[in-house]
């Protein structure tokens, strides 16, 4: 599997970028926004190598997983607009 290949690079420069974005603004919301596209892309890759995923297949997976995204942003934050 090579996602493992490609999580450890992935991993220590996301710690890298976490730990110069934090020193810069002191702001935890901006922590929880990179491990969550950190987060996402690893999920993204898993399902690829795991289930060896054609194009076809990885367009959808991307196309789903971005309606899911956006369906749940609009749950949850529907009521918060100004």
């Amino acid at each position: 599997m090579w996602v493992q290949y490609v999580f450890w690079p992935l991993f220590i420069i996301t710690l890298i970028v976490l730990l110069v974005v934090y020193l810069v603004s002191k702001r935890l919301s901006r922590l929880f926004f990179i491990l969550s596209v950190f987060t996402y892309v690893m999920f993204v890759l898993y399902w690829i190598d795991a289930y060896l995923l054609g194009k076809n297949a990885i367009t959808s997976l991307l196309a789903l997983s971005a309606a899911l995204m956006i369906f749940i942003g609009y749950k949850l934050f529907r009521g918060k607009r100004e």
